[in-house]
């Protein structure tokens, strides 16, 4: 049965392991590790795609994103200057709303960050094919071919040997990297702004060629989010910050609120640039664009075919930008992933061996080593930039959900926690970043959402076999089956709606409807939704009611996220924000244009379902036992001094 020394023992067990963390970064490190981790190859991608799907509108595509952003940062600012550790927001969830809610939240967090040093990697392999002797590395359909792959996987490599050298290293080194980061796009706004023109913004189709839809889908379906996504770096290093309570707050507020002024800048001069003859297709055409070469090399591409020679030239330094300015996010998310499973690792959920820190460098070494092979692996299957960035949107703002909630809870349940910095008006700015997110997650289209809820779920099984032996007082033997039958029901469950849904269909950028009768496939979907309903809420609530007195906690406590996770596709399959792209809407709908909950109301609907979970949330939270314990070391305004005595 657990206890309450077992509780006290976990947290004391990572507070040992965070001791001997080196205590090296400055204010400058933090917003350089954030700003750094937010211009990568968001910059060099998302501007092109968001064009895509939204034409001249995704401006303002950039600018809701940013707003939403901006309200989560705030809220994690707050959580960083209180729970000032290594992977903390893998580690805040588990301390507000107990260990199922920690466990959904800390995996969703791994699955995007572990993912973006691979996703920085093929950006560089991409770019690099501007140089005729790097063309074998990406395939016609401009997707990494073998000899691709292969280079990403090295570039990992390198990565991982930066990280490896220790974080004081990695700080500094990664500061010069960032002012290079911070210097060429702003050269790239000042530059092409000397060819701007103004028409671009009102060819055929006008300002909103493909509709509001679409403006909405661009934030995380052309890498808008995932742009954004980068500020966490901060709170995720603040264990390793000289003074984390003041410099961390600051660095993550900085950070966002200077890349929306840049990327809101660069997309406007990247469409007020674009040369459509050099394009080669018809002005106003922004659904042409993947048949462009500046789909793959978008800056590139526009600054050589600008006209002045003086642009030309400046296209080479953008190639050598390609390099540096993805390169420099893909170490710093290595890093900052490397963290997360480590915070996990500290939480209890996975073997305590990735606690071990390297004596010479002061680094988590083993779950270094993890984070750079599961990265590595997942480059062959999604083998190119705009198959990632929807997917690490997804889960990365699936676990920033909880920045608000945590807040919260931390300040009701462990008010003597010292916090230099507190939010105010925190209670409403926590909505706009909670309403915000949800929206995030509802406008990806229906087949993102798929592969994001799916790979969650296949994961949840794992949380059976290690953390609820562990914690709930029930049995291993029990436990290690439920998660076998859960994973084995999961997994018959997804290839039975991958296949009859036609998923393949829905998330590709040149899909066809499927031949199939609208009543067809909402019968598919209610089938697999309803099945997937019960394979997930059947184990939770049979091992609550078999729960010690903290699981019968915990497991009440998460309702509200597993409610969350339905209601996004159920609401998503039947609204046009669910099946559309710039080329029609189509997949559970019989004629295109028609869905059966038309924009704005599914919107609408969303934000209120949204609205309501919130609040709900937030009264789920409770005083943990970690929490207890956290707080009794975090109490008094010397606590960081004495956690590095």
């Amino acid at each position: 049965m657990a206890t309450q020394d077992s509780a006290v023992e976990q947290v004391l067990l990572a507070d040992q392991s965070d001791r001997k963390l080196r205590r090296a970064l400055s204010f400058q490190d933090l917003f350089m590790i954030s700003f750094g981790g937010v211009v990568g190859s968001g910059w060099l991608f998302a501007v092109a795609y968001s064009a895509f799907y939204a034409g001249p509108a995704a401006i303002v595509s950039w600018i809701i994103a940013g707003i939403f952003m901006i309200a989560i940062a705030l809220c994690f600012s707050e959580t960083a200057s209180a729970l000032h550790r290594t992977g903390q927001l893998v580690r805040g969830p588990l301390y507000s709303h107990g260990g199922y809610t920690g466990y959904i939240i800390g995996a969703a967090y791994i699955l995007g960050s572990i993912t973006v040093p691979a996703i920085e990697a093929e950006a560089v392999v991409t770019y690099l094919t501007a140089y005729p002797q790097f063309s074998f590395a990406v395939s016609s359909d401009g997707l990494l071919s073998a000899g691709g792959v292969v280079i990403a996987v090295i570039l990992l490599i390198a990565f991982f040997f930066l990280n490896y050298v220790g974080v004081r290293f990695l700080g500094l080194f990664n500061s010069i990297v960032t002012w290079w980061k911070l210097i060429i796009p702003t050269l790239t706004v000042i530059f092409l702004f000397t060819v701007f023109k103004a028409s671009n913004f009102t060819v055929s189709g006008g300002f909103v060629p493909f509709g509001w839809p679409g403006v909405f889908i661009a934030i995380p379906s052309a890498g808008i989010g995932f742009a954004y996504l980068g500020f966490r770096g901060a709170a995720q290093f603040s264990g390793e910050a000289k003074n984390p309570q003041r410099d961390a707050p600051r660095a993550i507020v900085l950070s966002i609120g200077a890349a929306v002024v840049l990327y809101v800048l660069l997309q406007v001069v990247f469409i007020g640039a674009l040369n459509w003859g050099a394009a080669g297709i018809a002005p106003g055409d922004w659904a042409a664009l993947p048949s462009t070469v500046v789909w793959t090399k978008p800056f590139y591409e526009v600054m050589k075919e600008a006209g002045p020679a003086l642009l030309g030239g400046f296209a080479s330094i953008l190639l050598v930008d390609a390099v540096v300015s993805p390169s420099g996010t893909g170490w710093i998310f290595l890093g900052e992933a490397t963290r997360a499973v480590y915070g996990v690792g500290a939480d209890g959920f996975f073997p305590r061996g990735l606690l071990s820190i390297q004596q010479r460098t002061r680094i988590p070494w083993v779950a270094l080593i993890a984070t750079t092979v599961v990265g590595a692996i997942f480059i062959a299957p999604f083998p190119a930039w705009y198959l990632f960035a929807g997917f690490v949107t997804d889960t990365f703002t699936i676990s920033l959900l909880m920045g608000p909630l945590t807040l919260y809870v931390v300040r009701r349940y462990a008010p003597n926690i010292h916090r230099p910095f507190q939010l105010p008006a925190a209670y409403w700015i926590g909505a706009v970043a909670f309403i915000g997110g949800a929206l995030i997650i509802y406008w990806s289209e229906f087949g993102g959402l798929f592969y994001v809820i799916t790979v969650i779920f296949l994961v949840l099984p794992v949380f059976y076999w290690f953390y609820v032996p562990r914690n709930f007082g029930i049995s291993q033997g029990l436990s290690v089956t439920v998660g076998v039958v859960q994973l084995v029901l999961v997994v018959v469950d997804t290839v039975y709606g991958y296949i009859d849904l036609h998923i393949g269909n829905v998330v590709s950028l040149h899909a066809t409807p499927p031949a199939v009768a609208d009543s067809t496939l909402t019968t598919t979907f209610l089938i697999y939704w309803f099945a997937m309903l019960l394979i997930i809420w059947v184990p939770t609530l049979f091992m609550q009611r078999l729960s010690n007195a903290d699981g019968k906690k915990a497991f009440p406590s998460a309702y509200w996220v597993l409610v969350l996770l339905f209601v996004e596709p159920l609401i998503s399959w039947f609204s046009v924000l669910g099946t559309c792209t710039p080329a029609g809407c189509y997949g559970p709908l019989a004629h295109p244009g028609t869905p059966y909950i038309p924009f704005p109301y599914d919107t609408v609907i969303m934000t209120i379902v949204a609205a309501v979970i919130y609040v709900w949330a937030m009264r789920s939270g409770y005083r943990t036992k970690d929490l207890a314990q956290i707080e009794s070391m975090l109490a008094k305004p010397d606590a960081d001094e004495v956690a590095s005595a």
